[in-house]
C-alpha cells in the first residue's frame, strides 16, 4: 500500500510535463504544412531562385547546340597570367640595391675598386655614368651609360632607370659616388634591422644648420616606398634641377616627393659616416684614426681619392671584422662548454671541436668513412686503384698547412721545452657533415735530455658556411650546334650516329643543328664515287628530302693529315655567330635529349663552359664475348664500361667564349683563317688542349659525371708529340678503357691456361 502511494505521488508531479509534450506535438502536426508553404513562397519571392528538385551533380546529356556553346565559351576564357617565379607572385623582394655614380675618367680606377670591395657582400651593385663610350675594363662590372652628358641630370636618369628595372625587386636603395668606400657587410647588417613600413631618408646632412639634404658623397639610404614617390615626381625634379651641386638637386627632389628631410638615424640606430681628410694618407693617418670610436663604427668613408686607399681600408676593416668574428666564436664556445656541464654525461661526452656537429655515425659497414694514411711527401691507398701517390698541388698545400698549425699549437703549449722533429704518421678523412679531420703522430725532442717523445695531435678543418653561388639565368630553348669532326677511321660509326640524331633532333623536334667536318688526307678526292665519305653524304641528302624543314645538317671539308682540334674549331667558328652554343662530340656518342638539355643548362655565355665525364664502353670482345651480339643501346654497368675522368673530347661552350679564349694562345698556336691552309699534326708544337686553354681563361670550367653521355668503344691513340703530362694521361686513359680489372684478370688466367696446355717443343 505504501509503494502504491509513493508511485502515485511521483506520477502526479510528472503529469504536467507529459501533458505539455502531447499538446506541443499535436500543434506542430497541425501547423507545419501551412508554415512550410509560406516559407518556400517567401524565400522564392525574396531570392527569386527556382526550387530545383533534381540533383545538381547528376550527369546530363547535352545536345549539339549546347555542346558547341560550351566549347566556344571555354575557348574565349584565357588562362590566368602568372609570373615566372614564385617570389614575384608572393611579392618577395631582395633586401638592398646599391647604385654608384661614376664617370668615364674614374670608371677604370675607382669604380673597379668599389666593385671589388663591395660586390661580394651585396645582391646588386650597379654603376651609372653619363657617357655611352664605356671603357674596356679588365674586371667586368655592371655598368649603365646614358646618352645625356649633362652631369646635373645624371642622378635623375639613374632614378628613372631604377624605376623601370629594379623598383619592385628591392626593399632598400643606397646611393653613393665612386669616391666612397662602403663597408658592405655592415651596411647590409644595418638594413636588416630596419622596418620597411617606415619612410626613411638616411644619410649625413650637408654642413648647414638648417640642412634638409643628405650628402651624396657619404651615401644615403631610402626605402622602397620613398623610391616609388621619387620616381613618380622625376619630371618635377628634372625641371627644378638648377643647382650645380648634386646634393641640393637630389635633396630638393626627395623633399618635394616624399616630404622627408635628411636623418642620421632611426629608432636609436645611428647611420654613421666618416669624412676623411683631404690629404688622407692611410699608412700615416690610420694610427690616429683607429683610436676614434666613430671611425670604427662608420658605414661609409669619403672622400677616397685613390683605389689603393680603398683597398687598404678594405683590408683593415676586413681584419677587424675577422677578429670580431673570432672573438664571437670563442665566446660561443665557452658558453657551450658551460652549458654542457649540466647536460647528461657532462663535458666528457660533448663532441670536439666545440660548436661543430658530432661525427656521422655509420649505420652499416658500408657507411664507414675510412682514413687515408699520409706522410710529408706521399699518400697511401687514396683510391682503389692507387697504392701510393706523391702529394701534389692542393693536397701538398693541405698537409703543409696542417703541419704548420701543429707546430704553432705545440709551441704555444710547450714553449721551448719540446722541439718538433718529424711527422711519424698522418691520417685524414673527409666527413661531409663536419669537414676534414686529421690525426697526426709527431716526434718531438726534449732540449734538456735529447729524448724523442711522440705526441698524438687531433686537428679539424670544419666546413664553413655553405653559400649558393649566383649564376646567370639560362633556359633549355637555346639552339645547340653539334660539331662532329669525322675522320676516316670513324666512317663505319657515322650511320648509327645519324640514326640517333634523327631520333633525338628531327623526330622529337629538338632545337639543334649538326655541323659535320669531313677530314681528308691531302691526296683524297672530295667528290665523285672515289670520295671516302660518299655514302655518308648520300644518307644526309636522303634525310634532307625526308623532312619538310630539312635535316638541318651542314658539312665542310678540311684537307690535312690529322689536324689539331684548334684548327678544326677555328674553321667552324667562322661559320657561326658568337652567341652560338657549340657541342663538340665524336661519332661514338649515343645522342639523346637529356644530354643536349644538360649542355644547355651547364653552359653559360661569358661565364661557364662544360666538360662532361661520360660513360665509355670497354672493348666489346672482352665485355660481350666473341659470340654474344652487341646491344643497340649501351647500358650503364660496371662490366660494360666506366666513367672516364681523363676524357676531354666532349665539351659544350659558346662560340664567343672560344674566340676570346683562343686569343690567349694565339702566339703559340696561330689562328686558322683559311680552311684550305690547315696545318698538319706535327707542324705545330702544341703543349695543351682545349680544356687547358679554358682553364687559363676567366671562365668557369665545370666538370661533372654525366650519365646521359654514352660513348661506344674507340681505340685511343696516344701521340708522343703531345706534352709529357698529356701523353702520360693518354696512356693511363688507354689502359683504363680496355676492361674491368676482373675481366682483364680473367683474360690473363685464360691466356696462361692456354700457354700451359700448349706442347713444349721436342716433347713427344
Amino acid at each position: 500500500m505504501t509503494k502504491l502511494l509513493v508511485s502515485a505521488i511521483y506520477f502526479r508531479q510528472l503529469t504536467p510535463v507529459f501533458l505539455g509534450l502531447c499538446v506541443g506535438i499535436a500543434i506542430s502536426i497541425v501547423v507545419t504544412p501551412f508554415l512550410k508553404d509560406s516559407c518556400l513562397e517567401g524565400f522564392s519571392q525574396s531570392v527569386q531562385l527556382p526550387v530545383n528538385t533534381t540533383d545538381e551533380f547528376e550527369p546530363q546529356q547535352l545536345n549539339a547546340e549546347e555542346r558547341a556553346k560550351r566549347d566556344s565559351s571555354s575557348e574565349d576564357r584565357k588562362p590566368p597570367l602568372r609570373p615566372r617565379f614564385v617570389r614575384d607572385e608572393l611579392g618577395i623582394r631582395d633586401k638592398l640595391f646599391v647604385g654608384i655614380l661614376t664617370s668615364q675618367e674614374t670608371a677604370e680606377t675607382m669604380a673597379v675598386a668599389i666593385n671589388l670591395t663591395l660586390s661580394h657582400h651585396l645582391q646588386k651593385v650597379v654603376f651609372f655614368m653619363e657617357s655611352q663610350n664605356q671603357p674596356k675594363l679588365a674586371k667586368p662590372l655592371t655598368m649603365v651609360a646614358f646618352s645625356d652628358d649633362r652631369v646635373l641630370l645624371k642622378p635623375f636618369h639613374m632614378f628613372r632607370y631604377i624605376g623601370d628595372h629594379y623598383l619592385t625587386s628591392y626593399d632598400w636603395f643606397f646611393f653613393a659616388e665612386d669616391t666612397t668606400y662602403i663597408r658592405g657587410e655592415r651596411l647590409l647588417e644595418y638594413v636588416n634591422h630596419l622596418s620597411i613600413s617606415k619612410d626613411l631618408y638616411l644619410g649625413n646632412a650637408v654642413e648647414d644648420a638648417h640642412a634638409l639634404y643628405c650628402k651624396l658623397g657619404s651615401g644615403f639610404l631610402v626605402g622602397q616606398a620613398v623610391m616609388a614617390k621619387i620616381v613618380n615626381e622625376l619630371d618635377w625634379c628634372t625641371k627644378n634641377a638648377f643647382s650645380t651641386d648634386a646634393d641640393d638637386n637630389i635633396g630638393r627632389c626627395v623633399l618635394h616627393s616624399a616630404d622627408l628631410p635628411c636623418s642620421d638615424g632611426v629608432d636609436g640606430i645611428p647611420f654613421n659616416t666618416f669624412q676623411l681628410r683631404n690629404n688622407f694618407n692611410f699608412d700615416v693617418d690610420i694610427k690616429v684614426e683607429e683610436k676614434r670610436l666613430e671611425f670604427k663604427n662608420s658605414l661609409t668613408f669619403h672622400t677616397v681619392h685613390t683605389p689603393e686607399t680603398a683597398y687598404k681600408l678594405h683590408k683593415y676593416f676586413s681584419r677587424l671584422d675577422l677578429e670580431q668574428t673570432y672573438r664571437q666564436i670563442s665566446d660561443l664556445q665557452q658558453r657551450i662548454l658551460n652549458i654542457s656541464a649540466s647536460a647528461p654525461g657532462g663535458q666528457a661526452n660533448f663532441p670536439w671541436p666545440v660548436g661543430v656537429r658530432e661525427p656521422s655515425k655509420p649505420k652499416t659497414r658500408f657507411d664507414v668513412i675510412r682514413y687515408d694514411y699520409f706522410t710529408e711527401t706521399h699518400v697511401y691507398l687514396e683510391t682503389d686503384n692507387n697504392n701510393i701517390a706523391e702529394l701534389q698541388g692542393v693536397h701538398k698545400q693541405d698537409v703543409d698547412d696542417v703541419l704548420s698549425v701543429t707546430k704553432q699549437k705545440l709551441r704555444e703549449k710547450y714553449g721551448d721545452k719540446l722541439e718538433y722533429r718529424r711527422l711519424v704518421n698522418g691520417y685524414r678523412r673527409f666527413d661531409p657533415t663536419r669537414g676534414m679531420e686529421y690525426i697526426l703522430d709527431v716526434a718531438l725532442r726534449e732540449k734538456n735530455t735529447e729524448y724523442e717523445i711522440h705526441k698524438r695531435v687531433h686537428l679539424m678543418r670544419p666546413l664553413s658556411k655553405v653559400e649558393i653561388v649566383p649564376m646567370p639565368y639560362v633556359t633549355e630553348n637555346t639552339r645547340v650546334s653539334i660539331i662532329l669532326p669525322l675522320r676516316y677511321e670513324d666512317r663505319a660509326r657515322m650511320p648509327t650516329f645519324l640514326k640517333f640524331y634523327e631520333k633525338t633532333v628531327l623526330t622529337a623536334g629538338d632545337n639543334s643543328v649538326l655541323m659535320t667536318v669531313f677530314v681528308y688526307d691531302p691526296g683524297d678526292p672530295t667528290t665523285g664515287t672515289a670520295d671516302p665519305y660518299v655514302d655518308i653524304k648520300a644518307q644526309i641528302a636522303a634525310m634532307e628530302k625526308m623532312y619538310k624543314d630539312g635535316a638541318r645538317i651542314a658539312w665542310i671539308s678540311i684537307k690535312a693529315r690529322n689536324p689539331t682540334e684548334f684548327s678544326i674549331l677555328d674553321v667552324v667558328s667562322k661559320k657561326f655567330t658568337p652567341e652560338a652554343l657549340f657541342l663538340r662530340v665524336t661519332a661514338m656518342v649515343e645522342l639523346n635529349p637529356e644530354f643536349l638539355n644538360r649542355c644547355r643548362m651547364n653552359s653559360i655565355f661569358r661565364w661557364q663552359v662544360f666538360f662532361p665525364m661520360g660513360f665509355f664502353e670497354f672493348i666489346p670482345n672482352i665485355v660481350y664475348g666473341p659470340t654474344s651480339p652487341i646491344p643497340e643501346i649501351l647500358d650503364i654497368n660496371k662490366n660494360y664500361g666506366h666513367y672516364d675522368r681523363h676524357s676531354f673530347e666532349h665539351a659544350a661552350f659558346y662560340n664567343g667564349d672560344y674566340i676570346e679564349s683562343r686569343k690567349l694562345i694565339a702566339a703559340d698556336v696561330p689562328v686558322i683563317t683559311d680552311a684550305k691552309k690547315v696545318p698538319e699534326e706535327g707542324t705545330i708544337n702544341i703543349k695543351f688542349d682545349l680544356y687547358d686553354m679554358f682553364l687559363e681563361s676567366r671562365l668557369h670550367v665545370f666538370r661533372a659525371v654525366e650519365p646521359a653521355l654514352k660513348s661506344r668503344f674507340r681505340a685511343i691513340v696516344c701521340t708522343p708529340l703531345a706534352d709529357e703530362a698529356a701523353y702520360k694521361r693518354c696512356l693511363t686513359r688507354r689502359g683504363a678503357a680496355l676492361g674491368s680489372r676482373a675481366q682483364l684478370a680473367q683474360l690473363v688466367l685464360e691466356h696462361r691456361s692456354l700457354r700451359a696446355a700448349e706442347p713444349v717443343e721436342g716433347e713427344e
